[in-house]
Protein backbone atom coordinates (compact mmCIF):
# COMPACT_ATOMS: atom_id res chain seq x y z
CA UNK A 1 0.00 0.00 0.00
CA UNK A 2 1.58 3.50 -0.51
CA UNK A 3 0.50 6.29 1.31
CA UNK A 4 -0.09 9.84 -0.34
CA UNK A 5 2.55 12.58 0.17
CA UNK A 6 -0.34 15.40 0.60
CA UNK A 7 -3.36 14.03 2.07
CA UNK A 8 -1.84 10.71 3.75
CA UNK A 9 -4.67 8.39 2.08
CA UNK A 10 -3.33 4.83 1.65
CA UNK A 11 -4.01 2.92 -1.87
CA UNK A 12 -2.88 0.34 -3.75
CA UNK A 13 0.46 -0.02 -5.13
CA UNK A 14 -0.15 0.33 -8.65
CA UNK A 15 -1.93 3.48 -8.63
CA UNK A 16 -0.40 6.63 -10.01
CA UNK A 17 -1.94 9.20 -8.77
CA UNK A 18 -4.18 9.71 -5.45
CA UNK A 19 -7.67 9.05 -6.00
CA UNK A 20 -8.86 11.13 -2.94
CA UNK A 21 -6.74 14.86 -3.88
CA UNK A 22 -5.19 13.98 -7.20
CA UNK A 23 -1.54 13.97 -6.56
CA UNK A 24 0.81 12.21 -8.32
CA UNK A 25 3.01 9.77 -6.39
CA UNK A 26 6.92 9.31 -7.13
CA UNK A 27 7.85 7.25 -9.47
CA UNK A 28 9.42 4.05 -8.65
CA UNK A 29 12.30 2.18 -9.56
CA UNK A 30 11.19 -1.32 -11.15
CA UNK A 31 12.58 -4.21 -9.35
CA UNK A 32 14.94 -6.22 -11.76
CA UNK A 33 15.34 -9.72 -10.81
CA UNK A 34 18.52 -11.90 -12.12
CA UNK A 35 18.10 -13.52 -15.20
CA UNK A 36 17.79 -17.18 -14.54
CA UNK A 37 18.63 -19.31 -17.80
CA UNK A 38 15.88 -21.52 -18.69
CA UNK A 39 15.78 -24.98 -17.46
CA UNK A 40 16.83 -27.53 -19.95
CA UNK A 41 15.35 -30.65 -19.87
CA UNK A 42 16.87 -34.01 -21.48
CA UNK A 43 15.31 -35.07 -24.86
CA UNK A 44 13.99 -37.96 -24.76
CA UNK A 45 15.12 -40.82 -27.15
CA UNK A 46 12.63 -40.84 -30.32
CA UNK A 47 14.15 -42.60 -33.23
CA UNK A 48 13.21 -39.43 -35.25
CA UNK A 49 9.53 -39.29 -34.49
CA UNK A 50 8.05 -36.54 -32.34
CA UNK A 51 4.10 -37.52 -31.14
CA UNK A 52 1.92 -34.83 -31.47
CA UNK A 53 1.39 -32.74 -28.47
CA UNK A 54 -2.46 -32.63 -28.59
CA UNK A 55 -4.61 -35.53 -30.38
CA UNK A 56 -8.49 -34.51 -31.54
CA UNK A 57 -11.10 -36.73 -30.57
CA UNK A 58 -12.13 -39.24 -32.91
CA UNK A 59 -15.88 -38.49 -33.85
CA UNK A 60 -18.54 -41.08 -35.12
CA UNK A 61 -19.53 -42.02 -38.22
CA UNK A 62 -22.17 -41.03 -39.18
CA UNK A 63 -23.97 -43.39 -41.57
CA UNK A 64 -26.05 -42.88 -44.97
CA UNK A 65 -29.42 -43.43 -43.39
CA UNK A 66 -28.62 -40.97 -40.84
CA UNK A 67 -27.92 -38.51 -43.67
CA UNK A 68 -30.58 -39.32 -45.18
CA UNK A 69 -33.04 -38.56 -42.16
CA UNK A 70 -31.51 -35.42 -41.37
CA UNK A 71 -31.78 -34.05 -45.10
CA UNK A 72 -35.16 -35.33 -45.26
CA UNK A 73 -36.61 -33.39 -41.97
CA UNK A 74 -33.94 -30.37 -42.90
CA UNK A 75 -36.00 -30.33 -46.43
CA UNK A 76 -39.33 -30.84 -45.03
CA UNK A 77 -39.48 -28.11 -43.15
CA UNK A 78 -40.14 -25.91 -46.04
CA UNK A 79 -43.15 -27.96 -47.17
CA UNK A 80 -44.43 -27.89 -43.25
CA UNK A 81 -44.04 -23.86 -43.38
CA UNK A 82 -46.19 -23.78 -46.90
CA UNK A 83 -48.64 -26.26 -45.55
CA UNK A 84 -49.22 -24.02 -42.28
CA UNK A 85 -49.12 -20.85 -45.39
CA UNK A 86 -51.58 -22.50 -47.30
CA UNK A 87 -54.29 -23.19 -44.49
CA UNK A 88 -53.45 -19.65 -42.53
CA UNK A 89 -53.61 -17.08 -45.61
CA UNK A 90 -56.48 -15.21 -47.28
CA UNK A 91 -54.59 -13.91 -49.80
CA UNK A 92 -55.06 -15.66 -53.13
CA UNK A 93 -51.61 -14.85 -54.88
CA UNK A 94 -50.15 -15.87 -51.31
CA UNK A 95 -52.25 -19.24 -51.70
CA UNK A 96 -51.07 -20.15 -54.91
CA UNK A 97 -47.13 -19.13 -54.17
CA UNK A 98 -48.13 -22.06 -51.31
CA UNK A 99 -48.97 -24.14 -53.58
CA UNK A 100 -46.60 -23.93 -55.90
CA UNK A 101 -44.03 -24.12 -53.12
CA UNK A 102 -46.04 -27.74 -52.09
CA UNK A 103 -46.05 -29.11 -55.56
CA UNK A 104 -42.21 -28.11 -55.85
CA UNK A 105 -41.34 -29.44 -52.32
CA UNK A 106 -43.49 -32.76 -53.07
CA UNK A 107 -41.25 -33.64 -56.51
CA UNK A 108 -38.35 -32.79 -54.82
CA UNK A 109 -38.88 -34.86 -51.93
CA UNK A 110 -39.81 -38.16 -54.52
CA UNK A 111 -36.94 -37.13 -56.49
CA UNK A 112 -34.61 -37.28 -53.49
CA UNK A 113 -36.09 -40.44 -52.02
CA UNK A 114 -35.43 -42.34 -55.58
CA UNK A 115 -32.10 -41.17 -55.78
CA UNK A 116 -31.37 -42.57 -52.22
CA UNK A 117 -33.03 -46.32 -52.97
CA UNK A 118 -30.80 -46.02 -56.04
CA UNK A 119 -27.59 -45.15 -54.40
CA UNK A 120 -28.50 -47.99 -51.83
CA UNK A 121 -29.20 -50.35 -54.75
CA UNK A 122 -26.33 -49.68 -56.29
CA UNK A 123 -24.09 -49.36 -53.49
CA UNK A 124 -25.09 -53.46 -52.60
CA UNK A 125 -24.82 -54.45 -56.12
CA UNK A 126 -21.42 -52.96 -56.41
CA UNK A 127 -20.55 -54.42 -52.75
CA UNK A 128 -21.81 -58.04 -53.61
CA UNK A 129 -19.43 -58.10 -56.90
CA UNK A 130 -16.33 -57.90 -54.97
Amino acid sequence: MKTCPQCGTQNPDHYTHCPNCGAQYPAQQPMTQPMQPPLQQPMPQTNGYIPPAYQQPQDQVTSVGAWFGWSLLIGMLPLIGSIIMLCCVKDPSAKNYAKLIVVLQVIVTIFYVLMFLLGIAGGMSASRSF
